[in-house]
């Protein structure tokens, strides 16, 4: 397996469209495995199986937003969660990544949430003093 440590900004693979399934904690660390793998940017772009780790996670300011799913325009509800306490909420989901931001510390995932027949829009915000870690299977 070959592990890449995220840059600040740039990132050498990209979720977008892709899948997430999981998220395994592991005290201040997180698993989120993908059901379709990641996209090798830079050069001949591929996709290939793996996953992505984040290390000391900030449990206090890592949150998921979720939107009632009414369209494109309008008012909107839903809710606010911990990550932690998503992570321990749903046990079973589906999230397709629309859009991947990386700042200092922080990656931030927008995308489609299905729970039980439920759909949400879902705003992941990620706050790791530790590296991102893209572990692909190459």
């Amino acid at each position: 397996m070959k592990k890449t440590i995220r840059e600040n900004i740039n990132a050498a693979y990209s979720l977008h469209d892709m899948n997430v399934c999981a998220f395994e904690v592991n005290g201040d660390d997180i698993v989120m495995r993908l059901g379709s793998g990641m996209i090798k940017v830079g050069g001949l772009c591929k996709q290939v199986d793996g996953f992505v780790e984040f290390h000391g996670v900030q449990w206090d300011f890592s949150y998921v937003y979720l939107m009632d799913h009414a369209g494109n325009v309008g008012i909107f509800s839903g809710k606010k969660l911990f990550l932690k306490d998503f992570i321990e909420k749903f046990q079973t989901f589906g999230c397709s990544i629309m859009d991947e931001t990386y700042g200092y510390n922080t990656t931030k995932y927008t995308g489609y949430l299905i729970s039980n027949l439920q759909h949400y829009t879902c705003f992941i915000d990620i706050y790791h003093e530790g590296d991102m870690v893209f572990v692909a299977e190459e």
